[in-house]
């Protein structure tokens, strides 16, 4: 799911000047709700590994960094928002 989140985003950042604000904010919507989605099961994911010593630290870095990322993508979303028109 991370793979697909990463690849609409790309997809929308590249052609978003190219569609009307209405498909903008469509676009920008389902993002929107696959990262929620995603990053509640990262947070998940994250509670329930963070402390389990068979998880190797490197898996547990992934998954930090993952969180880092979806937090970034959230944050360009809300910007981004804040530039469509209604």
């Amino acid at each position: 799911m991370l793979v697909n989140i990463f690849l609409d985003f790309n997809t929308v950042i590249v052609n978003l000047d190219s569609v009307s604000d209405d498909l903008k904010a469509e676009y920008i919507g389902n993002i929107e709700n696959s990262v929620k989605s995603l990053m509640t099961t990262i947070e998940e994911n994250i509670a329930a590994k963070e402390n389990d010593e068979k998880i190797p630290e490197t898996g547990k870095t992934v998954l930090r960094q993952q969180y880092a990322l979806v937090k970034a993508i959230e944050v360009w979303i809300s910007e981004l928002k804040n530039f469509i028109k209604p």
